[in-house]
């Protein structure tokens, strides 16, 4: 189980700005068991699907569904006991996230945090399950990559895998044995340095024939690969960065980690690693 919950700060700005935009808000059971007064917040819950953050503004903002609209924390199942890497709410009252709450060390209050970190490019927006490590500064943190993406005590098996995000190209990968995303949707998968160039090199040479926003590059800045995504902006297009990846302990790489459906596309000889890496 990791420490925090994480989200995109894409998905959890709007719904802050809707939340601190709305003259009224809805009053929440996170709302009650907190004891606080109304306010413009963020809320965080938890079910079987898996734990979410959304606007407790009114009026209401609504998928064309008809659901509520709401931001996911993507983590990992364990597909034998359907255990989750999110942390679980000790008390519904810790998951009453007020916008506007300010601090007398001079640090932002949240919604002004995830505003910076939209500015300036960071990706990431963590959440402490426990409402205390507020005093310390460490409920909220931003990062340009992700913490807590692999379970820790997993085994790995070296693989093939492909998805539709990289042009149905196979990469040499080591894949989490019986864990699945949340979604269960796609396979967790590290790839050493190598793998990694490999599919930097396939993508490039896809770009010139594709649409914009077909497919993404990788691109190596330092130890950290920048995935970006290409916008058409109606001119000549421009590459803006959607993720970072850092390399791990083992100098793995968690390309796409919950958000590209990675599959197995072959049997591989039954090897199994250790989280070491070792074979």
């Amino acid at each position: 189980m990791s420490n925090r919950l994480w989200f995109r700060v894409d998905d959890v700005l709007p719904l802050a700005e809707h939340a601190a935009a709305t003259h009224a808000h809805l009053k929440t059971w996170q709302q009650y068991r907190a004891g606080v007064p109304d306010q413009a917040a963020l809320i965080w819950s938890h079910d079987t699907d898996g734990d979410w953050l959304s606007s407790n503004g009114i009026p209401r903002w609504y998928d064309a569904d008809g659901a509520d609209h709401r931001a996911l924390a993507e983590t990992w199942t364990h597909t034998a006991t359907g255990a989750t890497g999110n942390p679980v709410p000790a008390d519904d009252g810790h998951g009453f996230l007020p916008l506007h709450a300010n601090h007398v060390d001079g640090r932002r209050n949240l919604l002004d945090l995830l505003r910076f970190a939209r500015r300036h490019g960071v990706h990431w927006f963590g959440l402490h399950p426990d409402p205390a490590s507020e005093a310390t500064g460490d409920r909220y943190r931003i990062s340009r990559h992700r913490g807590d993406i692999t379970p820790p005590l997993s085994t790995w098996t070296p693989a093939a895998v492909t998805c539709d995000v990289v042009g149905g190209g196979a990469y040499r990968a080591m894949v989490a044995t019986g864990y699945t995303t949340l979604t269960r949707t796609g396979l967790l998968c590290r790839f050493p340095r190598f793998a990694v160039q490999r599919m930097a090199a396939h993508l490039d040479g896809l770009y010139p024939g594709d649409m914009p926003g077909e497919h993404p590059r990788l691109r190596f800045d330092g130890d950290e690969v920048a995935v970006e995504w290409e916008h058409d902006d109606g001119l000549d297009g421009r590459w803006i960065e959607d993720d970072r990846v850092a390399p791990d302990a083992n100098r793995c790489y968690a390309i796409g980690a919950y958000q590209w459906p990675w599959t197995l596309v072959a049997a591989t000889a039954p090897t199994t690693s250790t989280e070491d890496g070792s074979r």
